[in-house]
Protein backbone atom coordinates (compact mmCIF):
# COMPACT_ATOMS: atom_id res chain seq x y z
CA UNK A 1 0.00 0.00 0.00
CA UNK A 2 1.35 3.42 -0.95
CA UNK A 3 1.99 5.77 1.96
CA UNK A 4 -0.13 8.95 1.61
CA UNK A 5 1.80 12.11 0.77
CA UNK A 6 0.91 13.83 4.04
CA UNK A 7 2.21 10.87 6.06
CA UNK A 8 5.49 10.83 4.12
CA UNK A 9 5.86 14.57 4.74
CA UNK A 10 5.38 14.12 8.48
CA UNK A 11 7.75 11.17 8.63
CA UNK A 12 10.40 13.13 6.74
CA UNK A 13 9.93 16.18 8.96
CA UNK A 14 10.14 14.02 12.09
CA UNK A 15 13.35 12.41 10.88
CA UNK A 16 14.84 15.78 9.94
CA UNK A 17 14.10 17.14 13.40
CA UNK A 18 15.50 14.02 15.05
CA UNK A 19 18.69 14.36 13.02
CA UNK A 20 18.94 18.02 13.95
CA UNK A 21 18.38 17.26 17.63
CA UNK A 22 21.01 14.52 17.51
CA UNK A 23 23.52 16.88 15.92
CA UNK A 24 22.82 19.52 18.55
CA UNK A 25 23.10 16.95 21.33
CA UNK A 26 26.47 15.78 20.06
CA UNK A 27 27.80 19.25 20.70
CA UNK A 28 26.67 19.10 24.30
CA UNK A 29 27.29 16.70 27.14
CA UNK A 30 24.21 14.50 27.28
CA UNK A 31 23.60 12.30 30.34
CA UNK A 32 25.34 8.97 30.01
CA UNK A 33 22.41 7.20 31.64
CA UNK A 34 19.17 9.22 31.66
CA UNK A 35 16.13 8.14 33.62
CA UNK A 36 14.18 7.52 30.42
CA UNK A 37 14.73 7.42 26.69
CA UNK A 38 12.37 8.88 24.08
CA UNK A 39 9.80 6.08 23.68
CA UNK A 40 7.98 7.19 20.53
CA UNK A 41 8.64 7.94 16.90
CA UNK A 42 7.12 8.83 13.54
CA UNK A 43 4.43 6.14 13.76
CA UNK A 44 2.91 7.75 16.84
CA UNK A 45 3.17 11.25 15.33
CA UNK A 46 1.34 10.11 12.20
CA UNK A 47 -1.40 8.44 14.26
CA UNK A 48 -1.95 11.57 16.33
CA UNK A 49 -1.90 13.83 13.27
CA UNK A 50 -4.53 11.66 11.63
CA UNK A 51 -6.79 12.30 14.62
CA UNK A 52 -6.23 16.04 14.43
CA UNK A 53 -7.07 16.02 10.74
CA UNK A 54 -10.30 14.13 11.48
CA UNK A 55 -11.57 16.93 13.72
CA UNK A 56 -12.62 14.50 16.50
CA UNK A 57 -10.56 15.61 19.48
CA UNK A 58 -12.24 14.10 22.53
CA UNK A 59 -13.59 10.71 23.58
CA UNK A 60 -14.42 8.96 20.36
CA UNK A 61 -13.59 5.74 18.56
CA UNK A 62 -9.85 6.02 19.17
CA UNK A 63 -10.46 5.93 22.92
CA UNK A 64 -12.90 3.03 22.63
CA UNK A 65 -10.41 1.08 20.51
CA UNK A 66 -7.53 1.85 22.88
CA UNK A 67 -9.60 0.56 25.80
CA UNK A 68 -10.46 -2.69 24.03
CA UNK A 69 -6.88 -3.26 22.88
CA UNK A 70 -5.39 -2.50 26.29
CA UNK A 71 -7.85 -4.80 28.06
CA UNK A 72 -7.01 -7.59 25.64
CA UNK A 73 -3.27 -7.04 26.13
CA UNK A 74 -3.33 -7.26 29.93
CA UNK A 75 -6.11 -9.83 30.14
CA UNK A 76 -8.70 -7.66 31.88
CA UNK A 77 -12.44 -7.90 31.15
CA UNK A 78 -12.93 -4.11 30.92
CA UNK A 79 -10.77 -0.98 30.67
CA UNK A 80 -11.65 2.70 30.99
CA UNK A 81 -9.16 5.31 29.74
CA UNK A 82 -8.59 8.62 31.54
CA UNK A 83 -6.30 11.62 31.18
CA UNK A 84 -3.54 10.52 33.61
CA UNK A 85 -2.44 7.79 35.98
CA UNK A 86 -3.30 10.06 38.90
CA UNK A 87 -6.81 10.40 37.51
CA UNK A 88 -6.94 6.62 37.20
CA UNK A 89 -6.29 6.32 40.95
CA UNK A 90 -8.89 9.00 41.71
CA UNK A 91 -11.49 7.29 39.52
CA UNK A 92 -10.82 3.85 41.04
CA UNK A 93 -11.18 5.11 44.61
CA UNK A 94 -14.22 7.20 43.68
CA UNK A 95 -15.84 4.04 42.32
CA UNK A 96 -14.82 2.10 45.44
CA UNK A 97 -16.57 4.66 47.65
CA UNK A 98 -19.59 5.34 45.47
CA UNK A 99 -22.83 4.71 47.34
CA UNK A 100 -24.45 3.26 44.21
CA UNK A 101 -21.89 0.45 44.06
CA UNK A 102 -23.29 -2.69 45.69
CA UNK A 103 -20.17 -3.17 47.83
CA UNK A 104 -18.45 0.08 48.74
CA UNK A 105 -16.47 1.90 51.37
CA UNK A 106 -18.23 4.45 53.56
CA UNK A 107 -16.82 7.74 54.88
CA UNK A 108 -14.41 7.03 57.70
CA UNK A 109 -13.63 3.49 56.60
CA UNK A 110 -9.95 2.59 56.78
CA UNK A 111 -7.75 1.53 53.87
CA UNK A 112 -4.34 -0.15 54.08
CA UNK A 113 -1.70 1.71 52.05
CA UNK A 114 2.10 1.27 51.81
CA UNK A 115 4.39 3.79 53.49
CA UNK A 116 6.31 3.92 50.18
CA UNK A 117 3.88 5.29 47.64
CA UNK A 118 3.16 8.27 45.38
CA UNK A 119 1.14 11.35 46.37
CA UNK A 120 -1.80 10.44 44.18
CA UNK A 121 -1.94 6.96 45.64
CA UNK A 122 -2.77 8.62 48.97
CA UNK A 123 -4.72 11.70 47.95
CA UNK A 124 -7.82 9.98 46.50
CA UNK A 125 -8.33 8.20 49.83
CA UNK A 126 -8.38 11.54 51.66
CA UNK A 127 -10.44 13.22 48.95
CA UNK A 128 -13.08 10.46 49.20
CA UNK A 129 -13.33 10.59 53.00
CA UNK A 130 -11.35 7.45 53.82
CA UNK A 131 -8.72 7.01 56.53
CA UNK A 132 -5.29 5.75 55.39
CA UNK A 133 -3.72 3.06 57.55
CA UNK A 134 0.00 3.04 56.80
CA UNK A 135 1.83 -0.25 56.34
CA UNK A 136 5.60 -0.69 56.37
CA UNK A 137 7.46 -2.25 53.44
CA UNK A 138 10.13 -4.88 52.98
CA UNK A 139 13.21 -2.92 51.86
CA UNK A 140 14.49 -5.82 49.78
CA UNK A 141 11.35 -5.97 47.59
CA UNK A 142 10.18 -2.34 48.14
CA UNK A 143 6.63 -3.62 48.76
CA UNK A 144 4.46 -4.53 51.74
CA UNK A 145 4.27 -8.07 53.08
CA UNK A 146 1.20 -9.88 54.33
CA UNK A 147 2.81 -10.06 57.78
CA UNK A 148 2.90 -6.25 57.90
CA UNK A 149 -0.66 -6.02 56.56
CA UNK A 150 -1.86 -8.35 59.32
CA UNK A 151 -0.29 -6.11 61.97
CA UNK A 152 -2.50 -3.21 60.84
CA UNK A 153 -5.69 -5.18 60.27
CA UNK A 154 -8.74 -4.22 62.35
CA UNK A 155 -12.53 -4.33 61.85
CA UNK A 156 -12.60 -0.79 60.44
CA UNK A 157 -10.35 -1.71 57.50
CA UNK A 158 -12.44 -2.33 54.38
CA UNK A 159 -9.96 -2.13 51.52
CA UNK A 160 -6.33 -2.27 50.41
CA UNK A 161 -4.64 0.16 48.07
CA UNK A 162 -1.65 -1.87 46.91
CA UNK A 163 1.14 0.11 45.22
CA UNK A 164 3.29 -2.07 42.95
CA UNK A 165 6.65 -0.33 43.30
CA UNK A 166 9.07 0.01 40.35
CA UNK A 167 7.71 -3.10 38.62
CA UNK A 168 7.68 -5.35 41.68
CA UNK A 169 4.78 -6.31 43.97
CA UNK A 170 3.82 -8.06 47.15
CA UNK A 171 3.66 -11.82 46.65
CA UNK A 172 0.35 -11.72 44.82
CA UNK A 173 -1.15 -15.08 45.85
CA UNK A 174 -0.50 -14.11 49.48
CA UNK A 175 -2.02 -10.65 48.97
CA UNK A 176 -5.12 -12.03 47.29
CA UNK A 177 -5.54 -14.67 50.01
CA UNK A 178 -5.25 -11.93 52.66
CA UNK A 179 -7.90 -9.81 50.92
CA UNK A 180 -10.22 -12.80 50.63
CA UNK A 181 -9.66 -13.83 54.26
CA UNK A 182 -10.71 -10.40 55.53
CA UNK A 183 -13.29 -9.68 52.80
CA UNK A 184 -11.40 -6.58 51.64
CA UNK A 185 -11.78 -4.70 48.39
CA UNK A 186 -8.54 -4.23 46.45
CA UNK A 187 -7.22 -1.45 44.24
CA UNK A 188 -3.91 -2.20 42.50
CA UNK A 189 -1.91 0.94 41.72
CA UNK A 190 0.11 -0.45 38.81
CA UNK A 191 1.28 2.88 37.41
CA UNK A 192 4.95 1.82 37.65
CA UNK A 193 4.47 -1.83 36.73
CA UNK A 194 2.72 -2.31 33.39
CA UNK A 195 3.75 -5.68 31.98
CA UNK A 196 5.01 -7.18 35.23
CA UNK A 197 3.79 -10.75 35.62
CA UNK A 198 3.16 -13.07 38.53
CA UNK A 199 2.36 -16.75 38.93
CA UNK A 200 -1.41 -17.15 39.24
CA UNK A 201 -1.93 -20.24 41.41
CA UNK A 202 -5.56 -20.62 40.35
CA UNK A 203 -4.71 -21.05 36.66
CA UNK A 204 -1.09 -22.14 36.78
CA UNK A 205 -0.29 -19.36 34.30
CA UNK A 206 1.34 -15.95 34.51
CA UNK A 207 -0.95 -12.95 34.98
CA UNK A 208 -0.45 -9.22 34.51
CA UNK A 209 -0.23 -7.11 37.64
CA UNK A 210 -3.25 -4.88 38.06
CA UNK A 211 -5.83 -7.35 36.79
CA UNK A 212 -6.76 -9.25 39.96
CA UNK A 213 -8.22 -6.54 42.19
CA UNK A 214 -11.59 -4.84 42.07
CA UNK A 215 -9.79 -2.10 40.14
CA UNK A 216 -6.30 -1.79 38.65
CA UNK A 217 -4.75 1.48 37.57
CA UNK A 218 -2.03 2.29 35.03
CA UNK A 219 -0.14 5.40 33.94
CA UNK A 220 1.03 6.35 30.46
CA UNK A 221 3.23 9.26 31.50
CA UNK A 222 6.24 9.92 29.25
CA UNK A 223 8.76 7.95 31.32
CA UNK A 224 6.55 4.93 32.04
CA UNK A 225 6.44 1.56 30.29
CA UNK A 226 4.41 2.93 27.39
CA UNK A 227 3.20 6.47 26.90
CA UNK A 228 0.45 8.65 25.55
CA UNK A 229 2.27 11.75 26.86
CA UNK A 230 -0.16 11.90 29.73
CA UNK A 231 -2.89 9.31 30.17
CA UNK A 232 -4.07 6.45 32.32
CA UNK A 233 -6.34 3.41 32.46
CA UNK A 234 -8.55 1.72 35.02
CA UNK A 235 -9.39 -1.96 34.57
CA UNK A 236 -12.15 -3.83 36.38
CA UNK A 237 -13.82 -7.21 36.60
CA UNK A 238 -17.48 -6.73 35.63
CA UNK A 239 -19.81 -4.61 33.52
CA UNK A 240 -21.45 -2.90 36.50
CA UNK A 241 -18.10 -1.48 37.63
CA UNK A 242 -17.23 -0.62 34.03
CA UNK A 243 -20.40 1.42 33.69
CA UNK A 244 -19.75 3.06 37.05
CA UNK A 245 -16.26 4.08 35.92
CA UNK A 246 -17.56 5.49 32.63
CA UNK A 247 -20.31 7.40 34.43
CA UNK A 248 -17.96 8.91 37.03
CA UNK A 249 -15.32 9.67 34.38
CA UNK A 250 -17.63 12.05 32.52
CA UNK A 251 -19.93 14.20 34.64
CA UNK A 252 -22.08 11.41 36.08
CA UNK A 253 -24.18 11.25 32.94
CA UNK A 254 -25.54 8.22 31.12
CA UNK A 255 -24.12 9.00 27.71
CA UNK A 256 -21.40 6.34 27.71
CA UNK A 257 -23.10 3.52 29.59
CA UNK A 258 -23.41 0.17 27.85
CA UNK A 259 -27.05 0.11 28.97
CA UNK A 260 -27.71 3.82 28.38
CA UNK A 261 -30.96 3.28 26.47
CA UNK A 262 -32.41 1.16 29.26
CA UNK A 263 -31.45 3.68 31.96
CA UNK A 264 -32.60 6.68 29.91
CA UNK A 265 -36.03 5.11 29.47
CA UNK A 266 -36.56 5.27 33.24
CA UNK A 267 -36.46 9.08 33.14
CA UNK A 268 -38.67 10.18 30.20
CA UNK A 269 -39.05 13.69 31.63
CA UNK A 270 -35.29 14.44 31.28
CA UNK A 271 -33.44 14.96 27.99
CA UNK A 272 -31.39 11.78 27.66
CA UNK A 273 -28.47 13.73 26.20
CA UNK A 274 -28.02 15.35 29.62
CA UNK A 275 -29.21 12.79 32.13
CA UNK A 276 -27.13 12.73 35.32
CA UNK A 277 -27.56 9.71 37.59
CA UNK A 278 -24.44 9.88 39.77
CA UNK A 279 -21.58 12.04 40.92
CA UNK A 280 -18.87 12.65 38.37
CA UNK A 281 -15.71 14.34 37.19
CA UNK A 282 -14.28 15.21 33.81
CA UNK A 283 -11.31 12.86 33.49
CA UNK A 284 -11.74 12.12 29.79
CA UNK A 285 -8.65 11.62 27.61
CA UNK A 286 -8.06 13.27 24.26
CA UNK A 287 -8.35 11.21 21.11
CA UNK A 288 -4.74 12.03 20.24
CA UNK A 289 -3.69 10.37 23.51
CA UNK A 290 -5.68 7.28 22.63
CA UNK A 291 -4.22 7.15 19.11
CA UNK A 292 -0.69 7.35 20.50
CA UNK A 293 -1.51 4.70 23.10
CA UNK A 294 -2.79 2.27 20.46
CA UNK A 295 0.59 2.38 18.72
CA UNK A 296 2.45 2.03 22.03
CA UNK A 297 0.40 -0.96 23.21
CA UNK A 298 1.65 -2.86 20.16
CA UNK A 299 5.22 -2.10 21.32
CA UNK A 300 4.76 -3.10 24.97
CA UNK A 301 6.14 -6.63 24.66
CA UNK A 302 9.24 -5.48 22.78
CA UNK A 303 9.81 -2.59 25.19
CA UNK A 304 9.55 -4.83 28.24
CA UNK A 305 11.78 -7.48 26.68
CA UNK A 306 14.43 -4.74 26.39
CA UNK A 307 13.85 -3.67 29.98
CA UNK A 308 14.32 -7.21 31.24
CA UNK A 309 17.43 -7.73 29.12
CA UNK A 310 18.97 -4.40 30.14
CA UNK A 311 18.40 -5.19 33.81
CA UNK A 312 19.80 -8.72 33.52
CA UNK A 313 23.02 -7.50 31.89
CA UNK A 314 23.45 -4.59 34.29
CA UNK A 315 22.84 -6.73 37.37
CA UNK A 316 25.31 -9.34 36.09
CA UNK A 317 27.95 -6.67 35.47
CA UNK A 318 27.46 -5.14 38.91
CA UNK A 319 27.51 -8.41 40.81
CA UNK A 320 30.63 -9.61 39.00
CA UNK A 321 32.54 -6.56 40.31
CA UNK A 322 34.12 -7.21 43.71
CA UNK A 323 33.47 -3.61 44.78
CA UNK A 324 29.69 -3.97 44.54
CA UNK A 325 28.87 -6.02 47.63
CA UNK A 326 30.93 -3.74 49.86
CA UNK A 327 28.86 -0.72 48.88
CA UNK A 328 25.38 -1.55 47.57
CA UNK A 329 22.57 -4.06 47.63
CA UNK A 330 19.94 -4.55 44.92
CA UNK A 331 16.18 -4.89 45.02
CA UNK A 332 14.82 -8.43 44.73
CA UNK A 333 11.68 -9.73 43.01
CA UNK A 334 8.97 -10.99 45.34
CA UNK A 335 8.10 -14.68 45.22
CA UNK A 336 6.50 -15.64 41.93
CA UNK A 337 7.19 -12.26 40.29
CA UNK A 338 8.58 -11.60 36.82
CA UNK A 339 9.00 -7.82 37.00
CA UNK A 340 9.17 -5.48 34.04
CA UNK A 341 11.34 -3.13 36.07
CA UNK A 342 10.49 0.57 35.85
CA UNK A 343 13.75 1.43 37.59
CA UNK A 344 16.71 -0.38 39.12
CA UNK A 345 16.71 0.25 42.87
CA UNK A 346 19.74 0.18 45.14
CA UNK A 347 20.36 0.54 48.86
CA UNK A 348 23.65 1.82 50.29
CA UNK A 349 25.21 -0.32 52.97
CA UNK A 350 24.43 0.90 56.53
CA UNK A 351 27.86 2.43 57.13
CA UNK A 352 27.32 4.80 54.20
CA UNK A 353 23.84 6.04 55.17
CA UNK A 354 24.91 9.64 55.67
CA UNK A 355 26.72 9.60 52.32
CA UNK A 356 23.52 9.24 50.26
CA UNK A 357 23.17 12.91 49.28
CA UNK A 358 26.79 13.30 48.21
CA UNK A 359 26.74 9.96 46.38
CA UNK A 360 23.61 10.89 44.39
CA UNK A 361 25.09 14.29 43.59
CA UNK A 362 28.25 12.52 42.39
CA UNK A 363 26.17 10.23 40.12
CA UNK A 364 24.31 13.22 38.71
CA UNK A 365 27.57 15.03 38.01
CA UNK A 366 28.75 12.00 36.03
CA UNK A 367 25.60 11.83 33.91
CA UNK A 368 23.77 9.09 35.84
CA UNK A 369 20.30 10.46 36.54
CA UNK A 370 18.67 9.12 39.70
CA UNK A 371 15.63 9.46 41.92
CA UNK A 372 14.40 8.46 45.38
CA UNK A 373 12.43 5.21 45.51
CA UNK A 374 9.12 6.83 44.57
CA UNK A 375 9.36 9.57 47.21
CA UNK A 376 11.02 7.70 50.05
CA UNK A 377 9.16 7.27 53.33
CA UNK A 378 5.91 9.04 52.57
CA UNK A 379 5.20 9.46 56.30
CA UNK A 380 7.83 12.21 56.19
CA UNK A 381 5.82 14.29 53.72
CA UNK A 382 4.16 17.46 55.10
CA UNK A 383 0.80 16.40 53.68
CA UNK A 384 0.84 13.34 55.98
CA UNK A 385 1.67 15.49 59.00
CA UNK A 386 -1.31 17.72 58.21
CA UNK A 387 -3.87 15.11 57.12
CA UNK A 388 -2.74 12.04 59.10
CA UNK A 389 -1.49 13.59 62.36
CA UNK A 390 0.33 11.53 64.93
CA UNK A 391 2.28 9.30 62.54
CA UNK A 392 5.95 8.73 63.38
CA UNK A 393 8.11 8.05 60.29
CA UNK A 394 10.66 6.21 62.43
CA UNK A 395 8.02 3.57 63.21
CA UNK A 396 8.22 2.43 59.57
CA UNK A 397 11.68 0.91 59.56
CA UNK A 398 11.62 -0.56 56.06
CA UNK A 399 10.35 2.67 54.49
CA UNK A 400 12.83 4.67 56.55
CA UNK A 401 15.71 2.50 55.33
CA UNK A 402 14.71 3.14 51.70
CA UNK A 403 14.33 6.84 52.47
CA UNK A 404 17.77 7.22 54.02
CA UNK A 405 19.78 4.78 51.88
CA UNK A 406 17.77 4.01 48.73
CA UNK A 407 17.64 5.35 45.18
CA UNK A 408 17.01 4.13 41.67
CA UNK A 409 18.36 4.64 38.17
CA UNK A 410 16.48 4.25 34.91
CA UNK A 411 15.66 1.03 33.08
CA UNK A 412 15.20 1.76 29.40
CA UNK A 413 12.76 0.25 26.93
CA UNK A 414 15.40 0.42 24.18
CA UNK A 415 18.62 -1.61 24.13
CA UNK A 416 21.49 -0.28 26.24
CA UNK A 417 24.94 -1.14 24.89
CA UNK A 418 27.39 -3.28 26.84
CA UNK A 419 29.81 -0.35 26.65
CA UNK A 420 27.32 1.98 28.35
CA UNK A 421 26.63 -0.63 31.02
CA UNK A 422 30.36 -0.99 31.67
CA UNK A 423 30.67 2.80 32.00
CA UNK A 424 27.71 2.92 34.37
CA UNK A 425 29.16 0.20 36.59
CA UNK A 426 32.52 1.95 36.74
CA UNK A 427 30.91 5.28 37.67
CA UNK A 428 28.75 3.71 40.37
CA UNK A 429 31.60 1.78 41.96
CA UNK A 430 34.60 4.05 41.36
CA UNK A 431 34.52 6.75 44.06
CA UNK A 432 35.98 5.97 47.48
CA UNK A 433 33.24 5.97 50.12
CA UNK A 434 33.60 7.06 53.71
CA UNK A 435 31.03 7.57 56.40
CA UNK A 436 29.21 10.78 55.57
CA UNK A 437 30.26 11.44 51.99
CA UNK A 438 31.92 10.40 48.79
CA UNK A 439 35.59 10.68 49.72
CA UNK A 440 37.52 13.58 48.24
CA UNK A 441 36.23 16.98 47.22
CA UNK A 442 38.24 16.97 44.03
CA UNK A 443 35.28 15.51 42.12
CA UNK A 444 33.66 18.94 42.31
CA UNK A 445 30.33 17.62 43.53
CA UNK A 446 27.72 20.01 44.88
CA UNK A 447 26.62 17.89 47.83
CA UNK A 448 23.50 20.01 48.24
CA UNK A 449 22.15 18.92 44.86
CA UNK A 450 18.88 17.03 45.15
CA UNK A 451 17.78 14.05 43.15
CA UNK A 452 14.90 15.95 41.58
CA UNK A 453 11.26 14.96 41.38
CA UNK A 454 9.42 12.09 39.79
CA UNK A 455 6.26 12.83 37.89
CA UNK A 456 3.25 10.55 38.26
Amino acid sequence: MTTPTWQRAIQEEWQARQDSAAAAASAKTAPLFPLAANPFGAEEIVAMTDVLLSGQLTLGEQTASAEREFAAKVGAPFACMVNSGSSANLLAVAALTNRLRAKHCKPGDEVLIPAVCWSTSLHPLLQCGLKPVWVDVDPSTLNVTVAELEKKMNPRVKAILAVHVLGNATCMPDLLAFAKKHDLMLVEDTCESLGSLYDDKTTGKKRFLGTAGDFGTYSFYFSHHITSGEGGMVVCQNEDDYNLLRCLRAHGWTRHLTNAAEVDACYPDVDARFLFINLGYNLRPLEVQAAMLRVQVRKLDAFNACRRDNVARLVKALKSDLRFNARLSLMEPSAGMDPAWFGLAFVLKPEFETALSSYLAYLTSRGVENRPIISGNFIRQPVVRDYCPGEDPLAYKGAELLHSRGFFVGVHQLPVSDETIAQLVEIMLAPPMVKGAVAGTEVGVDVSAGAGDQNA
